[in-house]
């Protein structure tokens, strides 16, 4: 149908060229009044025909296409995988040494080269990069086996004393022997050390220490997953040395991730918007076990999984085409139920083990035997419906694992995500248009109200688009993509009405990388970790300084972020 479309728009734009050659020509040519009359009413006629028909075609050209971008998402060739090359900084330099890398290479089985550096020329220099780290590019590579890796270098200079001298270059260039293996659908990170302090050689010839390694075995309690939806992968970070340590392709743009804790086998989820489907990541290969197909819905977006008992977990994710959430048993990943939501689900939590009632300082103890009491029978889902302006409650039945009713409570405009605070009881909500925070008060919710169940904290600023709590310091934590900072919040005590309205609560803001996109913070509540949608990057903020103390590289347009609990 496109490729028809394209025709008939393409033999049009033809008839206009010829019929405007011909009204040229007829311009010079006399005519009786009424032939002229009658011509320039048939030409009005055609005209107005002509524009209808044109303006037809590109709404079925349009409509078209908004089809092929769902069906035909970011995709990589069949017989390709994908190659992720780092460069790792030295821990100290003593030299301080700058090079401009004008290429980087990779030399298959065959002899040729294929080009991975993204966005050259790079400037890379010894001071800036101690104890950091950059990615130097991502490509797709045909799968095979290949032998080298190729670095071309315009330039290199040396700063001694305030004073710069030029650097000579090896005539030979600079070529690694490493042998590495592509393999169809697979990421290989490769990873890059520099040892600056011995890459000069006789005071003038700049000769660089490269090194090369793989992705090594880590603790998973030590990892972060960043989703990065034009990449079509998952960086996994390593947040004791704040580095990427392995990559995993995953399916097509992916955007939610959450983590199951299941006793008999850790597992990262990762919905994928593009594919339409789950991709099931094993924490201890970090490679995918499994891709799900998400079958009750469309444009799958977030993800959340909810622990029934230590050997059985759900996941849901929610389907922001098709406007309902997907349950699927963590175990035998089958898609048990869809469970029909507001319009365009985004966000998507769950209840917490009870466990974590154990600190809740700020619920009375009639309170905690409340809620010990309603999840003996039944643990709620919250989602948050960006277009019908409201989330959505489902309350699951523990014995059935299926559904029982589901409660939609409105909020501000635009929510975009939410954040259980479930010590103090507390759901928070983002909104993204408006400059409140709108709060979800949980033990109402369970008593059976529904009507004063959500309040307001007030002149938080707007475009809020990550929200986290801290319950052991009462303070909430709100990422703000404009101006692209994190926010501290210290929520006003419940009655005090006219110091909400009128007071600001922000206490202090931390600005972060470009276009930030989503707020997690550590199971040991020291970090908060920052994902930065326009800069490809992850924000380290050290809490109790309240400083960025780390930036992160990661893939292109990274979404969601996740991590194991302790």
């Amino acid at each position: 149908m496109i490729g028809n479309q394209r025709d008939t728009k393409a033999t049009a734009f033809v008839v206009v060229a010829g019929r405007s050659a011909t009204a040229a020509q007829g311009g010079n040519t006399a005519e009786p009044d009424d032939m002229h009359g009658k011509r320039n009413m048939f030409c009005r006629h055609s005209s107005l025909f002509f524009l209808t028909f044109v303006f037809c075609s590109l709404l079925l050209l349009a409509a078209c296409a908004t089809v092929r971008e769902q069906d035909e998402p970011l995709s990589h060739d069949a017989n390709q995988g994908q190659i992720s090359l780092f460069m790792n900084g030295p821990e100290k330099a003593a030299l301080d040494i700058t090079f401009d890398l004008q290429a980087v290479s990779v030399m298959a089985e065959d002899g040729t080269y294929r080009e991975v550096l993204t966005a050259p020329p790079r400037s890379v220099n010894s001071i800036a990069m101690a104890g950091r780290q950059i990615l130097l590019g991502e490509r797709d590579l045909p799968e095979g086996t290949y032998k080298k890796i190729r670095f071309v270098i315009k330039e290199a200079s040396i700063k001694r004393k305030n004073r710069i001298a030029r650097l000579a270059l090896p005539p030979e260039g600079v070529e690694l022997d490493v042998k590495f293996t592509m393999n169809r659908n697979v990421n290989t990170s490769l990873f890059v050390g520099w040892n600056a302090d011995a890459s000069i050689v006789e005071g003038y010839l700049f000769r660089p220490v490269f090194t090369v390694k793989g992705p090594t075995a880590e603790l998973s309690s030590l990892l972060v997953y960043v989703t990065n939806e034009e990449s079509n992968n998952v960086s996994v970070i390593n947040r004791q040395t704040g580095e990427v340590v392995a990559t995993v392709l995953v399916g097509k743009r992916p955007r939610g991730v959450a983590v199951g804790v299941r006793r008999d086998a850790l597992r990262v989820y990762v919905a994928n918007s593009g594919s339409h489907s789950l991709s099931v990541i094993n924490p201890t290969t970090n490679k995918v076990d499994t891709e799900v197909p998400i079958r009750f819905g469309w444009g799958a977006e977030g993800v959340a999984v909810a622990r029934i008992n230590p050997d059985k977990e759900l996941v849901f994710v929610t389907n922001y085409s098709s406007n309902n959430i997907s349950v699927i048993d963590g175990t035998t990943y089958q898609e048990l139920e869809k469970v029909n939501v507001g319009s365009g689900p985004v966000a998507i939590a769950a209840d917490p083990p009870v466990d974590a009632l154990l600190n809740a300082r700020s619920l009375s103890t009639d309170d905690v035997n409340t809620l010990r009491s309603y999840r003996e029978k039944f643990f709620n889902v919250y989602v948050v419906n960006k277009n019908s302006k409201d989330i959505s409650v489902v309350r699951m039945d523990l014995s059935t694992l299926k559904s029982v009713d589901v409660s939609n409570l409105g909020v501000e405009w635009s929510p975009i995500s939410l954040g259980v605070d479930y010590p103090r009881g507390k759901v928070y909500i983002t909104n993204y248009d408006t400059d409140k925070l709108s709060v979800m008060d949980i033990l109402k919710f369970v008593r059976g109200s529904r009507s004063n169940v959500i309040s307001t904290i007030n002149n938080i600023g707007i475009s809020g688009i990550g929200v986290v709590a801290d319950p052991s310091f009462d303070r909430v934590y709100l990422l703000r993509e404009i101006p692209g900072d994190v926010v501290v919040i210290r929520p006003f005590p419940e009655g005090s009405d006219t110091i909400r309205a009128v007071l600001t609560p922000i206490i202090a803001a931390i600005a972060v990388e470009k276009a930030p996109r989503a707020l997690l913070m550590d199971p040991e509540s020291r970090k908060l970790y920052v994902v930065n949608r326009g800069s490809n990057d992850v924000s380290v903020i050290d809490k109790t300084t309240r400083n960025v103390e780390q930036i992160i590289p990661v893939g292109r347009k990274p979404y969601g972020i996740t991590m194991f609990p302790r």
